[in-house]
This record gives C-alpha cells, sequence and structure tokens, in this order.
C-alpha cells in the first residue's frame, strides 16, 4: 500500500471516528434533553395532582377534568423510553382519570379560619391559577373554560378570605374589642363587593355583613369613642400592615 493510499484510509477513518463522536455526543444530549424535559412534565404532573387534591372540596367537575386534561397532556410529553413513570406519578395519572370519569360533584368543606391555614389554601389556589393559565397557553384548555375556570378560583379566593376576616371579627367581640371587629368585618365586606355578579349564597352572606357593621358603627355612635377603641384602631392598622405582607 503506498503512502498515498495509507494517507487517504488515514483521512477516512479520522473522519469516521470524528463522525462516530459527534453522533454519540448528539445522542447523548438528545437523551439528557429528553429525560430533562421529561422530568419537568413529571413534576407538572405531580404539582397538578396536589394542587387539585388540595383542592378538591371546593372546585367544581368541570375543573376537575380541565386539571384532567392538563395531566393527560403532560403524561403524553414524558418520553418513557428514557425515563420511568415514578410510583407517584402513575397514581396522579389514576387520578386523573378518576377526576375525568367518575368525579362526584364538589361537597364543601369549612374553610379555614386561622391565617396560616388560609394562607395555605390560597397559595395552592394560585398555583391552580397558573395550571389553568398553563394550559390555555398549551391549547390544552379552551378560551372559554379558562375564563370560567378563573372566575371559579377568583369566588373561591374571596370566599377564604372573607371567612377569615369574618373569623378574626368575631374573635374580636370575644375580646371585647368591637372596633377591631369592624375593621375585619369590612375587609371582609369588600373582598365580596370586589366580585362581580355575585353567587346567591355570597350576596346572603354580604348582607349579613352590611347587617353586622351597621349594628357596629350603631354602637359606636351610641358610646362614643375610647381610649380602648383607639387603641383597637390602632391594632387594626397593624392588622391591615401584617395582611400585606402575609395574607395577599
Amino acid at each position: 500500500m503506498d503512502s498515498t493510499t495509507m494517507i487517504s484510509v488515514a483521512i477516512v477513518t479520522g473522519i469516521i471516528a470524528i463522525a462516530v463522536v459527534t453522533v454519540k455526543k448528539w445522542l447523548d444530549q438528545y437523551r439528557l434533553e429528553q429525560m430533562r424535559k421529561s422530568v419537568e412534565h413529571i413534576d407538572s404532573i405531580n404539582m397538578t395532582s396536589n394542587v387539585g387534591s388540595s383542592l378538591r372540596p371546593w372546585l367544581s367537575i368541570e375543573a376537575l377534568r380541565a386539571l384532567a386534561e392538563l395531566t393527560d397532556f403532560h403524561a403524553q410529553q414524558v418520553n418513557t423510553k428514557f425515563i420511568a413513570m415514578p410510583p407517584r406519578t402513575s397514581k396522579a395519572l389514576d387520578q386523573a382519570e378518576e377526576w375525568r370519569n367518575n368525579a362526584p360533584p364538589p361537597s364543601p368543606s369549612p374553610l379555614p379560619t386561622q391565617p396560616k391555614q388560609a394562607k395555605e389554601l390560597r397559595d395552592s389556589l394560585m398555583d391552580y391559577l397558573e395550571l389553568i393559565k398553563s394550559g390555555h397557553k398549551e391549547h390544552v384548555i379552551p378560551t372559554e373554560s379558562a375564563r370560567e375556570r378563573i372566575r371559579e378560583a377568583t369566588v373561591l379566593n374571596a370566599r377564604i378570605c372573607a371567612n377569615t376576616y369574618q373569623a378574626r371579627a368575631k374573635q374580636s367581640l370575644a375580646q371585647n374589642a368591637p372596633n377591631q371587629a369592624l375593621h375585619f368585618l369590612k375587609r371582609a365586606e369588600k373582598t365580596i363587593r370586589n366580585i362581580k355578579d355575585l353567587p346567591q349564597d355570597l350576596m346572603t352572606e354580604l348582607d349579613a355583613l352590611v347587617e353586622a357593621i351597621d349594628e357596629l358603627e350603631q354602637h359606636r355612635a351610641t358610646t362614643g369613642p375610647t381610649r380602648l377603641a383607639e387603641g383597637a384602631e390602632e391594632l387594626a392598622e397593624a392588622e391591615e400592615s401584617w395582611k400585606k405582607k402575609t395574607f395577599d
């Protein structure tokens, strides 16, 4: 074999070796990218399951079905050639199937009255809204359905806030702090009034709030301001500052 042939063979061999390394590197990058994307979709499935479970007592059948559709979308994006579906995620898929086909109507549990628990529920509600927006962006949830789900979440958010305010008002009355109670009742009233096209039960609740506020204001007008009342007002302002930092 002359030198020219040997050089040609060496060049071809080198080209083949480089091509093999390049293809192997590309396949490795492709595999890693598919695994990364699959992990993201698995995380989304688990998050959807957690959010749906947390809000289950208050979500409509339509809302649960929307979450089921979103779960299916993410499941279809998981490349099982490169990553196995974790048992927890498989259970989430079974749960989504139940939400789609056999979901019973909502059976509302009592809403939390303590700020910490209320905030946890609202955090789940905010995650739910992000899921609905994501589903709409991916064309999984139609526009009209997304609007209805957002409306439903907005009303639930108002219920959570108003319920917590009323619980704190009741606590204030028990502590003989009517001005502080009045502050919380007005916050509850404002929260409900901010909702357009109120459901009938919230309209009834609003009427009761207005009546309670009127009674407390009449009581304050009759008794007149006291140092204790002024202290309660200062406390109410502190509560308002706290609310903006930790509850809104």
